[in-house]
């Protein structure tokens, strides 16, 4: 606790190092990434970006604008935003930048509005070019009553409020709103009823659609006429864990396809003493009423024009009106009054609205009182789970609601309909996603595994992979290693924060690639900043809107913004390897739960059970980690659950502890588990599942404290894999002597010196270095204070750095005189040749992976003459040049269609051939000729076939592009001409002479490999054709025929 203060009070420190903005357009690629650091006196705590515009909440709750005010008329540079006058005095605690108004929440929970609102969208009636309250006013309670207003999101013609409650406020017009009304814009926030009786925890806009982040209910508060059966098993209850997401999977039919059914409102409206649960055919006269009132609204009472840069715009017609055909049908056909699930009636549907006495609307303890877990996710699970209110964690099972527009797929229900009422995407159901984020035209979700589901418009690439367009949720293709934690999207790209190799998180962008930029303004932005991504600092959030990209930074105060990014990324790790081990491992022992016997199925499922549990726990505390690097500034390091709910933590670890002193009884029982199975009758199958069960198992033990001392020990692999009769140990790091620069602070590196290799282990890999391929040198320290050495082997380099100069000096000597004696040297402590000839099995590396080398290297690279030989038979043995072919080299190459081989012998540049060579195709063709980057190019002879053969022709001319192209001579010997004349593309094209060896000549023009247009043709005996000709030697329209004396 004590270090806890400290680090708040290190926290509470106002740095120029703490809180750094950085803008900058969306990224093109005919120019490098040069943000703009905005200059501020005190830390910035939050970013919001519109269209053309931009808000910042700095240290203090003051509000800034920069961008183009178009309210005002006025522009402001971004490295110079001005402050809201009207605000000042009030303490501010969000922002929310729309597509042309903007907002801000003060510390009272209070609205204001200002900017565009031509379409209501700032809750007033006239123009708004000053911030202005709106208040939020529950009238479904007498008296009304104030609504607390905790998050506030803007889109270009609508903004939506998130209370105290939990409930959705909207107002502006369209039906992005989510509500039943006729009347547009709505210039007072009225309460989303179809979401009223859930938990939201989080709302982003789009510019014409909405995204809610919604807590899931409890399986028991779903409908049971129509819940899911459980299958008989007849073993452990524990079954019950592993299957929680089935459990807890809703039916499609749960949900009303395009949301909220109307005839609830009217019936209401028209005859309140009306029987809820009769139907009548007035309620459809009633219904379509207002469909037809509704439809009219937003199709010509919205304010009309895409014209202008900053006007509204109505509702798409076909949008709307298959929207509001497929919802009658529906009716039509259920006959169905609930507000959100169909099969309910009477009692149990009117239950579920708000605005009936009774209805449970659960408020977040985390929003009242502010918390390391934002957003409002660290509640209960449901009123009937207080355990998960008080562990003071976000939850992890919830839901995605969008409605609005969706002509670019950005709802994700797997059609370009429209939504006029709040609709779940039940693809991302059990996801556990904790952020979505809302572009333009398409939409982001976040998952605690660290993974990101797109779908909408895709023109620019903006989701991540290729599919056009994308109408349900698909996982964006990220590289491998990388975790992503944060999120943004804007008009035409997406912005995501992740953990990489290192310490310091990594920017990655898709979108848009080029953006219509002056010169002018160009050449201002790259002389006004220099800053690359890479020393913008610890990156704790994004945000995006429109064109513009903006992250918050902060450099490393004293190591504790490093310490909290590093304890994060380590806990998310954690958990990503959690939900593989359950989804790679769990998975398919738990189906083999009837063979396991009764000696193992109890302990299997305890232990299926506490690995759940302590996954779960894992993934929580990873997300509460993440909210609180989104707003570092904001939060008190002392409120982190690790520390106010420390008791919590121990007894959980202790419980999943406690399963574990039996697991060493399994390795005796394991093989009798699976041999009743009848998948697992060969020994490698069988072999593959014991060992498959036996390590989750040992996996789980491993875990202990006691077993962790003897790891290095008791790892019986590592050893019979380093065991040789004849490697000695020179030196090792086992007391923390050496280890990787950038190391993480929870990483364990060892380091062992062999008199062959150099190994390097952490947890349960090991990589082996090869000391005949390994250079080392010292690097020169330049004040930094490290004592490193880098070492460089063919395929990867890194740093290592000892703890002292005298530790630094003997790793030095010990390489440089063990890599000299294995060189063949006398091992006196001189630094071996930087050239020298040595053999190596590449792994990793990707032109030449799993390949043999042999020969001369420099530095880490193949370099000077060499044999490389890979496994599928390709063979290269000639020069290299810095780890490239380069020089004269001779290539032999498999062709497994003809079961033959190409041979060349040439030159080569830069690992392509490139100049003089000569090439023997396994077809029989051979060129002679110049290359140029692996493709025939210059002057070159192609021939192919022998005159024995069927088919014989040489080609003797220019080349470009491993095509015929230019001038060129063509001697088909089959069929006994030769063509002496133009070529493109492979074709005849252009003026050109044919001779046949029966004595006729043509000179005349070909196209598309055919003669076309005049020609001149002369036979053997002297007659004359002089006309147009067509196809080969075919004579079309007028020719005049010139005739011999002698005929």
């Amino acid at each position: 606790v004590d270090r806890a203060s400290s680090l708040a009070d290190e926290q509470a420190h106002t740095s120029p190092d703490r809180g750094l903005l950085h803008v900058w357009h969306s990224a093109g690629h005919s120019r490098q990434l040069c943000p703009d650091r905005v200059l501020l006196s005190r830390p910035v705590l939050q970013v919001s970006l519109g269209e053309h515009h931009g808000l910042l909440l700095a240290q203090g709750g003051q509000v800034y604008s920069f961008g183009e005010l178009l309210w005002r008329d006025l522009s402001v540079p971004v490295s110079a935003p001005v402050p809201e006058v009207s605000l000042l005095g009030k303490t501010m605690v969000h922002v929310a930048a729309g597509g042309f108004h903007c907002g801000a929440l003060s510390e009272q929970g209070s609205v204001y509005m200002w900017g565009e609102n031509t379409a209501g969208q700032c809750g007033q009636t006239e123009k708004v070019p000053e911030p202005c309250p709106v208040s939020v006013v529950d009238g479904e309670v007498v008296p009304p009553v104030v609504v607390r207003v905790v998050d506030l999101a803007c889109g270009r013609e609508h903004s939506l409020a998130l209370s105290a409650q939990n409930e959705l406020w909207a107002w502006g017009s369209g039906c992005q709103l989510g509500l039943v009304t006729s009347t547009f814009p709505v210039g007072k926030p009225q309460k989303v009823e179809h979401l009223a009786g859930r938990h939201v925890i989080q709302v982003a806009c789009g510019a014409y659609h909405s995204l809610a982040l919604v807590r899931r209910l409890p399986p028991q508060d779903y409908n049971t006429q129509h819940a899911p059966k459980k299958k008989e098993r007849g073993q452990s209850p524990h079954y019950s864990v592993t299957e929680r997401e089935e459990l807890s999977a809703v039916e499609d039919s749960h949900y009303c396809p395009l949301g909220v059914e109307l005839t609830e409102v009217m019936k209401g409206e028209v005859n309140k003493n009306t029987n809820r649960n009769k139907y009548t055919p007035y309620q459809d006269v009633c219904y379509l009423q207002c469909i037809s009132s509704l439809t009219f609204d937003l199709l010509f009472h919205s304010n009309s024009g895409l014209s202008g840069s900053h006007s509204s715009s109505p509702v798409c017609l076909n949008e709307v009106r298959l929207c509001l055909e497929k919802e009658k049908r529906s009716l039509q056909g259920l006959k169905s009054s609930s507000l959100t699930n169909i099969y309910q009636k009477g009692k149990t549907a009117t239950s579920r609205r708000s605005s009936l006495p009774g209805t449970p609307t659960h408020g977040s303890p985390r929003r009242r009182h502010p918390c390391a877990c934002r957003p409002s996710s660290a509640g209960g699970a449901s009123a009937g789970a207080p355990e998960e209110a008080e562990d003071g964690l976000p939850f992890l099972e919830t839901e995605i609601w969008s409605w609005g527009r969706g002509s670019e797929g950005q709802l994700g229900h797997g059609d370009q309909l429209a939504r006029l009422q709040p609709l779940c995407v039940k693809s991302l159901t059990g996801e556990e996603v904790i952020k979505v984020a809302a572009g333009s035209h398409h939409s982001l979700a976040l998952t605690a595994q660290c993974q990101v589901y797109s779908w909408g418009s895709n023109m620019c690439g903006q989701l991540g992979h290729v599919n056009i367009p994308v109408t349900v949720p698909q996982q964006a293709k990220l590289s491998d290693g990388l975790r992503v934690w944060d999120l943004s999207a804007g008009q035409s790209h997406s912005l995501l924060l992740a953990d990489g190799d290192c310490v310091q998180p990594v920017l990655l962008y898709c979108g848009q690639q080029k953006e219509p930029v002056q010169t002018e303004r160009l050449n201002q932005s790259e002389s006004s900043s220099k800053r690359s991504p890479s020393r913008m600092g610890y990156v704790s959030s994004v945000c995006s809107g429109g064109q513009s990209c903006a992250v918050l930074a902060d450099h490393n105060v004293m190591g504790f913004i490093s310490a909290i990014h590093e304890l994060a990324s380590r806990e998310r790790h954690l958990y990503c390897w959690c939900s593989s081990v359950r989804k790679i491992l769990l998975t398919p022992l738990h189906s083999l739960c009837p063979v396991l016997g009764e000696q193992c199925t109890h302990l299997f499922f305890s232990l299926c059970e506490s690995f759940v549990q302590l996954s779960t726990l894992i993934g929580r505390h990873a997300t509460a980690l993440t909210y609180f690097l989104h707003n570092v500034q904001g939060c008190d390091v002392t409120t982190l659950p690790l520390l106010t709910h420390t008791e919590y933590f121990i007894d959980a670890y202790k419980r999943a502890t406690g399963v574990l002193k039996h697991a060493p009884e399994v390795s005796a029982c394991t093989e009798t588990c699976f041999q009743g199975f009848p998948l697992v009758n060969s020994s490698n199958s069988q072999t593959n599942i014991n060992h498959l069960f036996f390590k989750f198992v040992l996996m789980s033990y491993q875990s202990t404290p006691g077993f962790i001392k003897e790891i290095y020990v008791c790892d019986f692999v590592l050893q019979e894999c380093l065991r040789l009769p004849r490697r000695r140990v020179v030196c090792e790091s086992s007391n923390r002597s050496l280890t990787l620069q950038n190391a993480g602070r929870f990483s364990n590196h060892w380091f062992i010196l062999f008199n062959d290799a150099l190994v390097h282990t952490q947890f349960s890999t090991h990589h082996v270095y090869p000391l005949t391929c390994l250079w080392v040198k010292p690097v020169t320290e330049n004040g930094s204070g490290l004592h490193a050495l880098k070492i460089t082997c063919p395929e990867e380099s890194f740093t290592l750095v000892a703890s002292t100069p005298q530790e630094k000096n003997k790793w030095l000597r010990s390489l440089n005189q063990t890599v000299d004696q294995i060189l063949g040297g006398g091992g006196q402590g001189s630094s071996p040749a930087m050239t020298r000839t040595a053999s190596y099995t590449f792994t990793a590396d990707e032109r030449f992976k799993d390949a043999q080398y042999t020969g001369s290297w420099l530095a880490g690279r193949v370099h000077g003459r060499g044999t490389m030989k890979w496994p599928d038979g390709r063979l290269y043995k000639g020069n290299f040049k810095n780890g490239l072919e380069d020089g004269y080299g001779e290539c032999v190459i498999p062709n497994k269609l003809l079961n033959k081989t190409d041979t060349y012998q040439g030159q080569w540049r830069e690992g392509k051939i490139h100049g003089f060579g000569k090439y023997k195709y396994a077809s029989g063709e051979v060129y002679e000729g110049c290359f140029c980057d692996g493709q025939r190019h210059g002057y070159g002879m192609l021939s192919s076939g022998k005159l024995a053969r069927n088919s014989s022709s040489v080609f003797i001319g220019q080349w470009v592009h491993d095509k015929r192209t230019g001038y060129g001579v063509y001697d088909d010997i089959t069929r006994g001409e030769k063509y002496m004349g133009m070529w493109l593309d492979d074709q005849r094209h252009g003026s050109a002479v044919i001779i046949t060896q029966h004595g006729v000549y043509f000179e005349g023009a070909f196209r598309e490999n055919k003669m076309s247009g005049l020609g001149l043709l002369m036979s053997d005996d002297d007659t004359v054709f002089h006309g147009e000709f067509t196809d080969d030697w075919t004579i079309s329209g007028k020719t005049s025929i010139k005739l011999t004396g002698n005929s």
